[in-house]
């Protein structure tokens, strides 16, 4: 990017400014250098119980002992009770601390807003955070604290000046504990209900813990009706189903639980209005059961867009059912009772083999109806279809001797137990029996057990033409990617469309944006961009592979992850250098296991965190003051499109376009913010309603933004049915403004700060205003069916680092940008007519101009090395010929010392000579600016030569000989002049002079070196960078149209003007697409692009907008 000299101005801008000579690869292996442990109190640890190394019964048997105690005190406490919701020895925690619940406390608790404990900016390992109770309606009088403690963690006090330029001062960044509860057994899985303000938790025991955080207290327990006292069902080896996975529906009103009895339950969450006080929710309404053993269930999901619920199994399989809840086909208990149209005999016997069940015709779901299996029933025939009841060959075979094992006893004593009719069962509701169809599975889906399951609906992935997927992670490290959709006739059907290898197993993940993270036994998170199917970074945790990540969920480019042994941690995505993200809050009684993590929004504009422990669930909030400039964001996507295209909304969009750090000098830090801000401009343009939206990606650089738009006037001023078609370049990567960049700042470079009649950001002016101004051009006239020309964007993120890979990605897609068969089609259109951006700047503050050239750049790299090492001039001074001696001489020999024209043979021989027209073109700027046309001729249309740097090796004093010496060169060429001829020629030069010098030879190559016989100096030559130059047609159709539409909004002719720097990728287009270029400038020579204060004057970027719809408008009409 570049801008003009002149005399107002003391800078000199360069494409290229940050390109590194030697950049390396994308990290696909990062180790986090800012992480939050958030712990919680220290309790017993089972082993976990979805663990690809230990199965249930090795799990009972470890904790049994244990748990049988504990259950027994339990139920003797619970039996005295009068409430069935409260519990003389409940313990309900306030933020950092434990209250014991008064034995009489009633079910109606007084509504509060918690209090919050806040945390110190620098940490004190000595300090305890404090924090207050909820009100004493809700909690025991007598609290009792729990000791919690604040300890730094990787905390560096220099660290206080690398903050970016943010606030040091950020508690907001501090997750602060709300409220903690505990339980006897460990919490495996939890989510939230914001509608119901409820939060829900799955239990090792089977339990399903439902707390209000209304008052923080345990409304409910659901399934404690199967852990009854009676001696004659109680086994020693029973073993309570545990629940490992939960979900809700869209409207949160179902809750969908699972576990390790290979059943899906689905519960009420609405109030019954015919019922009682004691019936109104929270009863079982769905069993869904599968005829194969699946095993424990580890993931489900539930799609609202099709009425299906996703089951990923032990076995390995994907399961899916279909479920209507408004119109149920289902059969009822009483005197009309019906039988199944699938014919299905329901009078099977206990002791019938699983061979005949598995003959019988199951192609359609059965719904039967029985009793509320937490009570009694009537129909055991039922009961015995589902998987714990089952006959088995093996397990409920006799032994030697007649005598039955242990597991054929609990069968008997659970029969007995569901088929007791007791007064209770008028209480409940009849439960629905549904059968997955057999033909609804996927069989070994997976080489190992499903952990993950997660549904995309109206999503993009890869280059597949469906919109939903269903995408799954398992124990063998593959991601499935499958595509569904829901036919009334045959039902879903799931297609595998791609998968993602993972070096260990998955046992967690997460969706954001286009981005799937996922969480794996070896402690580490893999980051995968689903619209390329690429791995764009890969997190490691130290050196524990023992450290699963059980659990994560992602918050404001925050990782928060749950392990296994290191607890519930925070990591900084972006690198922060924040203070805040350098606090460790830890507790010495902490277990370390972490079994889920759930991020979720409160209608208290809160954004919370539910991090279930081995005996304990915590509630953290974690908002930030991000998030109400989100909510205002997504507001506007959502809004309608009339409303988002005034300027006012376009500058609301620019405040967070220019907040993303798309820096492309640091990928290894900012990768993830490149990333984020392409896929938001891909939202952009499918709000605005872009044909397609495609992210092409680029190796080892942020992918390019496509974007088509298709002309959609009713009249077509040509009279054919061809459309032109356009091109504009932009890009969205900006130059450094953190750290000491920023320090000169008087703004947040990364805020939009309006002030004076500007705006200022980096970037604001190069180049993401310019960009919005023509995106927002051409969504207005798309919206008033007003556009009469295709239009494609092509937006790349690597331009401030030389445009790496953008040549060979453009090739490779150049049929789909230029609408032939590869692309869109359609209206007749291929090939690109025009091409356009806005990258440069006036001449000076007041007159508008239009841009018709620039100069291209030749960057090398030159260096002399000295077979000796670094030498002591008092030693070996003036024994050889010296590498920085050989420098001086070789460097001189470039350029005339009299003349200052650069010595390449035939180097001025292509030069255009000057026309009558351009020199109207100079003598009218240099009356409007008072420069010379000398002076502007030498910068914009004659070529140069510099020298930039010098480096030598060796210490810094003055009595070395250096080894080394390296100087870095450009070469500033013209239109016409041959960019290859130029290059090799100055290699050849330079090898000539060298072997010119008295004991020296070389050798000549872009990278090449050669040894001197006599002395060992040697010469190398590299060519690192390299753009060629562009000269504009100013009097075609497009400069014409530009040129009239900017003198009637400027009320002013604009200046034809060119500059001195360049742009790779212009030329580069114009080649490719055998089209004219053409630019017109943004900003003012004051924007200060690429240095402090960047800034953009607002008249500029609304004028820049009315200009350009104009100007579109007009190219498909004439």
């Amino acid at each position: 990017m570049t801008s003009p000299n002149n005399t107002s101005s003391n800078f000199n801008i360069h494409e290229s400014e940050y390109l590194s000579q030697d950049r390396k690869p994308l990290p696909l292996s990062s180790t986090p250098s800012t992480e939050n442990i958030i712990l919680t109190p220290r309790t017993h640890t089972p082993i976990r119980l979805n663990s690809p190394h230990i199965n249930m019964a090795e799990l009972a048997i470890h904790n049994n002992q244990k748990q049988q105690q504990q259950q027994q005190q339990q139920q003797q406490q619970r039996s005295k009770q009068s409430s069935p919701l409260f519990f003389s020895d409940t313990k309900v925690s306030g933020p950092g601390t434990v209250a014991t619940m008064a034995s009489n406390a009633t079910p109606h608790c007084q509504h509060h807003q918690p209090q919050f404990s806040t945390f110190s900016q620098i940490p004190n390992t000595s300090s305890k955070p404090t924090s207050q109770l909820p009100p004493a309606s809700a909690l025991s009088s007598s609290p009792l604290e729990m000791p919690i403690t604040t300890t730094p963690s990787y905390y560096n006090p220099q660290d206080l000046n690398d903050n970016d330029n943010h606030s040091i001062n950020n508690d907001n960044n501090l997750p602060r504990l709300v409220h903690k509860w505990s339980h006897t057994h460990s919490i495996l899985c939890c989510l939230a209900s914001p509608k119901n303000r409820l939060l829900f938790c799955g239990t090792q025991d089977g339990k399903i813990l439902v707390y209000d955080m209304n008052t923080y207290t345990l409304t409910h327990i659901i399934g404690n009706e199967n852990n009854n006292t009676n001696t004659e069902d109680h086994h020693p080896h029973h073993q309570s189903a545990s629940i490992l996975t939960i979900c809700l529906n869209k409207d949160e009103t179902k809750l969908f639980v699972a576990g390790s009895d290979s059943l899906v339950k689905i519960y009420n969450l609405q109030k019954n209005p015919n019922g009682s006080d004691d019936d109104k929710k929270y009863q079982c309404t769905h069993v869904i059961y599968s005829l194969v053993d699946i095993g424990d269930i580890f993931s489900i999901h539930w799609c609202d867009s099709t009425s299906t619920i996703y089951i990923g199994a032990q076995n390995a399989s994907i399961l899916w059912c279909h479920i209507s809840f408004d119109n149920e086909d289902l059969v009822t208990n009483g005197d009309n009772k019906k039988q199944p149209s699938n014919g299905i005999n329901h009078k099977h016997k206990h002791k019938q083999s699983s061979q005949h069940q598995n003959n019988t015709n199951h192609h359609q779901q059965t719904h039967r109806n029985i009793n509320n299996g937490c009570n009694d029933t009537k129909n055991i025939s039922d009961i015995e279809r589902l998987p714990h009841f089952r006959y088995d060959k093996f397990f409920d075979s006799k032994g030697p001797g007649g005598s039955q094992n242990t597991l054929q006893t609990t069968h008997n004593l659970l029969k007995r137990r569901y088929s007791k009719t007791t007064n209770e069962s008028k209480h409940h509701s009849s439960i629905k029996l549904i059968e997955c169809k057999s033909d609804d599975i996927i069989r070994f889906a997976h080489n190992g057990y499903v952990y993950c399951l997660d549904v995309i609906t109206n999503a993009t992935i890869s280059d597949s033409s469906e919109s939903n997927f269903l995408i799954s992670g398992g124990g063998d490290g593959i991601i499935n990617i499958w595509s569904f959709n829901h036919n009334p006739t045959i039902g879903v059907k799931l297609i595998k469309v791609a998968s993602l290898e993972n070096d260990e197993s998955i046992l967690s993940m997460k969706i954001q944006d286009s981005l799937l993270y996922v969480g794996l036994s070896d402690c580490s998170i893999n980051v995968w961009d689903l619209l390329t199917l690429q791995l764009i970074r890969s997190f490691q945790f130290g050196d524990n592979n023992f450290d699963e990540i059980l659990s994560l969920d992602i918050y404001d480019n925050c990782i928060y992850k749950g392990s296994s042994s290191t607890g519930l941690i925070k990591l900084s995505i972006l690198n922060h250098q924040f203070i805040s993200d350098k606090i460790l809050m830890s507790s010495e009684i902490e277990d370390g296991v972490i079994n889920a993590v759930k991020i979720f929004p409160s209608d208290d504009d809160k954004i919370y965190l539910l991090s279930g422990a081995s005996k304990s669930l915590s509630l953290w909030d974690i908002t930030t003051k991000q998030e109400q400039e989100q909510e205002q964001e997504q507001e506007l996507l959502n809004g309608e499109l009339h409303k988002k295209l005034s300027n006012d909304d376009m500058l609301i969009m620019l405040q967070k376009y220019v907040a993303f750090k798309t820096i492309s000098k640091n990928p290894q830090l900012y990768l993830e913010e490149s990333r984020h801000c392409a896929q938001f401009l891909c939202k952009l343009f499918n709000n605005f309603g872009a044909y397609q939206t495609k992210l092409l990606p680029i190796s080892n650089g942020n992918p390019i933004v496509f974007s088509e738009f298709k002309a959609n006037s009713t009249t077509n001023g040509t009279g054919n049915a061809r459309r032109p078609r356009l091109l504009w370049y932009a890009h969205y990567d900006v130059v450094d403004a953190t750290k000491n960049e920023a320090k000169d700042w008087k703004t947040d470079p990364f805020i939009l700060t309006a002030k004076e009649g500007n705006l200022y950001a980096r970037g604001v002016s190069d180049n993401k205003g310019p960009t919005l101004a023509a995106i927002y051009s051409v969504a207005e006239l798309y919206h008033r069916q007003q556009l009469n020309c295709d239009v494609v964007f092509i937006i790349e993120g690597e331009e401030e680092c030389g445009s790496i890979g953008f040549q060979k990605v453009i090739n490779d897609n150049k049929q789909l940008i230029s609408g032939g068969s590869g692309g869109s089609g359609g209206n007749g259109t291929t090939g690109i007519d025009w091409i356009m951006l806005s990258n440069s700047y006036w001449l000076d503050d007041l007159t508008p101009c239009l841009n018709y050239g620039l100069r291209g750049v030749i960057n090398a790299s030159i260096t002399i090395k000295s077979d000796k090492p670094d030498r002591h001039s008092g030693v070996d001074g003036g024994v050889s010929r010296e590498p920085t001696m050989d420098m001086m001489h070789l460097l001189s020999t470039l350029v005339d010392p009299i003349t200052r024209k650069i010595q390449l043979p035939g180097f001025y021989n292509d030069i255009l000579p000057l026309t009558s027209s351009e020199k109207k073109l100079y003598d009218t700027i240099a009356q409007y600016s008072g420069i010379k046309v000398s002076t502007l001729m030498t910068k914009w249309r004659e070529p140069s030569l510099t020298i930039h740097k010098i480096q030598v090796s060796g210490p810094n004093n003055n009595t070395v000989i250096p080894q080394i010496v390296k100087a870095t060169i450009s070469m500033r060429i013209v239109p016409n002049q041959d960019l290859s001829k130029i290059k090799q020629s100055l290699i050849d030069t330079l090898n000539e002079n060298f072997a010119k010098l008295s004991s020296s030879s070389s050798s000549s190559s872009s990278m090449d070196t050669t040894t001197n016989s006599i002395t060992g100096n040697k010469l190398s030559v590299e060519i690192f960078h390299q753009a060629e130059p562009w000269l504009g047609d100013h009097e075609n159709k497009v400069y014409s149209i530009l040129f009239k539409n900017l003198k009637n909004h400027w009320n002013q002719e604009p200046l034809f003007i060119r500059e001195g720097g360049s742009i790779p990728s212009i030329r580069f287009l114009e080649k490719c697409f055998n089209a004219p270029a053409a630019q017109i400038p943004c900003g003012q020579s004051s924007d200060n692009a690429h240095l402090k204060d960047e800034k953009l004057r607002i008249i500029n970027l609304f004028k820049l907008r009315a200009i350009l719809t104009d100007t579109f408008k007009e190219l498909g009409m004439s």
